[in-house]
């Protein structure tokens, strides 16, 4: 059996029941945060601007825009809530694809609505799409020293996984849909810090519905996309030998349970590591930014987050990316809110001026090299989660030092945020787009997505 075909059979064979329970219940946290970013999200200027451009598209009234509540064809709904939850970079991130809940949840809602699934459907369909996009993923391969960006390019494999089992497609179906999946796949690291990132959520939401409606259809596509000389892990990988080793790990463990972050910060998520410690040692020194003489924070050689552009951001966008600039608003503000991204916060003298203490050590090829040779680099992380100590130098004379190690940092599995934190950030979220009496119940629902029999009743209470 071919990897392309192991997976297709994995993704029709597996059952709800086949979950553990850990997976389960990191998923509905994941999809219940992914909700309150998106309702977040829609008030933002990006937003506000693709929900605009989708409305006029106009189509047959299959699901529900949130939380406007016009009703729009699927495949556009999972497009508009896909790219409105992924505006602020709020939602979750992981170490096999990033950003899965925003990827993989609109799209499930979406045709939940159209076909009537359930919640208990959606979570099951949420946990084999996100193994499989993670599973395609090889840890440390060549997509982290290349202009692709590892969301939309894996992204598009895991959300027609999971499209493809709430539609319940068989094995040649499935075998179809990733086949085409793997022709759309694309997405380019250049864009972050502008719209564009968060349309590359929308578009690998929608596109997972495409690919498993057109293969329900009777769509053709290569049988072999996983591992074909010309197929996806080659194309972005270099890895195409090593499809059978990848596939063989779906379900053997599930790992999202392991792997998710639920975000404290609205900013990339190799900035939470430098926040954190930064924060961490104002508290336990009791200093602020007119102490400090230099901060020093390691980034890798291919990390985005070194790129000339982020270094003095111009605007809200790029300051999410700028590591320099999230080390100075954690000095100066001493938090990281979404009000730290407004384009007027990012011309805050007090911060700009911080900047100009932040220094960025770049790592040599040769120190990531050996990190990785010695099991020192934070498996499948992303290039700027180093693990590196973040080093602050005061006036006084002080060095002071702190590790986050990227499996450390507050909001992950091994040091979770806790559910109260969660439910107190999705209702902050919430708050920015609902009515204040609406908010209770969407907490009620959300919170217990397995539950949820009627998912066209469930969205009322996320409607403005």
């Amino acid at each position: 059996m071919g990897p392309t075909e192991y997976v297709a059979n994995w993704i029709v064979k597996t059952t709800y029941d086949d979950i553990p329970a850990a997976a389960k219940r990191v998923a509905q946290e994941t999809a219940f945060d992914c909700l309150g970013c998106l309702l977040a999200g829609s008030v933002q200027p990006a937003g506000r601007t693709i929900t605009d451009y989708v409305r006029g598209m106009g189509g047959k009234a299959e699901a529900t825009v949130i939380p406007g509540g016009e009703r729009i064809p699927a495949a556009s709904a999972a497009f508009l809530n896909g790219t409105v939850a992924h505006a602020l970079d709020f939602d979750d991130r992981d170490s096999g694809f990033s950003h899965s809940a925003s990827i993989l949840l609109p799209g499930l809602v979406a045709l939940a609505e159209k076909t009537g699934a359930s919640g208990k459907d959606i979570v099951e369909a949420y946990i084999i799409g996100y193994s499989v996009g993670e599973a395609v993923r090889p840890a440390g391969a060549k997509v982290d020293d290349t202009s692709f960006h590892k969301m939309p390019v894996c992204g598009r494999m895991g959300a027609t996984a999971a499209c493809a089992k709430l539609l319940k497609l068989d094995q040649k179906q499935v075998r179809m849909a990733l086949g085409i999946a793997g022709s759309m796949a694309s997405g380019l690291s250049h864009i972050h810090g502008t719209m564009v990132k968060p349309l590359h959520a929308g578009l690998s939401a929608r596109d997972g519905i495409i690919a498993a409606e057109l293969a329900a259809r009777g769509w053709t596509a290569g049988e072999h996309i996983l591992e074909h000389p010309s197929g996806f892990l080659e194309a972005f990988f270099g890895a195409g030998e090593e499809a059978q080793k990848l596939v063989e790990r779906l379900g053997n463990p599930f790992r999202i349970q392991d792997k998710v972050m639920i975000k404290k910060y609205p900013c990339g998520g190799s900035n939470h590591f430098t926040i954190d410690a930064l924060l961490e040692l104002m508290r336990e020194h009791h200093f602020d930014y007119r102490d400090v003489e230099e901060v020093e924070v390691a980034q890798s050689y291919y990390s985005v987050y070194i790129d000339p552009l982020y270094l003095r951001p111009k605007n809200g966008l790029q300051g999410k990316f700028s590591m320099a600039y999230n080390a100075a608003a954690a000095l100066v503000l001493g938090k990281i809110d979404i009000n730290t991204f407004t384009d007027e916060r990012v011309h805050d003298p007090r911060i700009v001026e911080t900047m100009d203490k932040v220094r960025i050590r770049v790592l040599s090829k040769w120190e990531v090299s050996y990190a990785r040779t010695e099991g020192a680099w934070p498996g499948g992380g992303s290039p700027g989660m180093t693990g590196r100590p973040v080093k602050v130098r005061l006036k006084d004379g002080r060095v002071l030092s702190k590790v986050i190690p990227p499996d450390g940092i507050l909001g992950s599995q091994k040091n979770p945020w806790g559910f109260e934190n969660i439910r107190k950030k999705f209702e902050n979220n919430a708050r920015l787009a609902l009515p204040e009496h609406k908010i209770a119940d969407a907490v009620r629902v959300w919170s217990r997505l397995e539950e949820i029999g009627d998912i066209r009743e469930a969205i009322k209470c996320v409607l403005a």
